[in-house]
């Protein structure tokens, strides 16, 4: 008999905007997609993860009906006194001291870090955009079994400190904590191994229209929203993290 799907709420923080939430299904399908293509190079089945949808500004399930939570992106700050994300920190907590796996994406990413009593805030240094270059730390370059990585950035908020027992996989000229990792327990990357260039050129074009995202920021960003990178890598160390494989 198969083993049962590993059940993964995707805890759904904002949606991308309308291109790329009409034809990809927003964050949870984006994710389905992703944890299944990561499946099928790990050549293990592609539905060995089930990915349940929350909407966490709305609801957020109750720890022991899931086996693991991924904690999307947002275009919220993760450390604004706001109810629902108040709610989801002391969830992630829950999670965490439930030993729940928990992934993080970038605002996901910053959830964990206040959960785990770290300072979250602007970046004095300013955005991080488009495909950009990560350094690794020893444990980043045995769990993605390369010298650096390549994702999709969109942030100007960091988390500053890394919490006692968690390590560093990350990181790059503007901000020192891009991943935080704990076997089984927790693991983030600041960027986003699920954006493709559409949905990065959006959020782009979006955000320079609305002067959010300077002039020259946002041409530098589109001369490299093409690189290739490596989604998928990070996407099947998320899958050996959580014991799929």
């Amino acid at each position: 008999m198969a083993p049962n799907p590993f059940k993964l709420a995707v805890l759904e923080c904002d949606q991308p905007l309308d291109a790329a939430r009409k034809s990809l299904g927003g964050h949870a399908g984006v994710w389905t997609a992703l944890f299944a293509e990561a499946a099928k190079s790990l050549s293990i089945p592609t539905d060995s993860i089930t990915t349940i949808r929350y909407n966490a500004e709305e609801a957020l399930p109750t720890s022991d009906a899931v086996d693991g939570i991924l904690i999307s992106g947002s275009r919220y700050n993760a450390w604004e006194d706001i109810p629902w994300i108040n709610s989801l920190v002391e969830f992630t907590k829950e999670c965490i001291a439930k030993k729940i796996p928990v992934i993080g994406i970038c605002f996901g990413h910053q959830i964990v870090g206040r959960a785990l009593g770290s300072l979250v805030n602007r970046n004095e240094a300013g955005w991080e955009v488009a495909p950009t270059v990560l350094s690794l730390h020893d444990k980043g370059k045995e769990i993605f079994g390369k010298d650096t990585i390549t994702l999709h950035l969109m942030n100007r908020d960091i988390v500053r400190e890394c919490p006692n027992g968690f390590q560093v996989l990350a990181y790059t000229p503007k901000t020192e904590i891009h991943s935080l990792y704990k076997a089984g327990e927790v693991f983030t990357v600041q960027g986003h191994p699920e954006f493709r260039p559409e949905i990065t050129g959006e959020l782009l074009k979006m955000r320079n229209e609305s002067k959010i995202i300077p002039d020259d920021t946002y041409a530098d960003a589109l001369q490299r929203l093409d690189d290739q990178h490596d989604g998928v890598l990070v996407t099947k160390a998320f899958v050996k993290f959580l014991g799929v494989v």
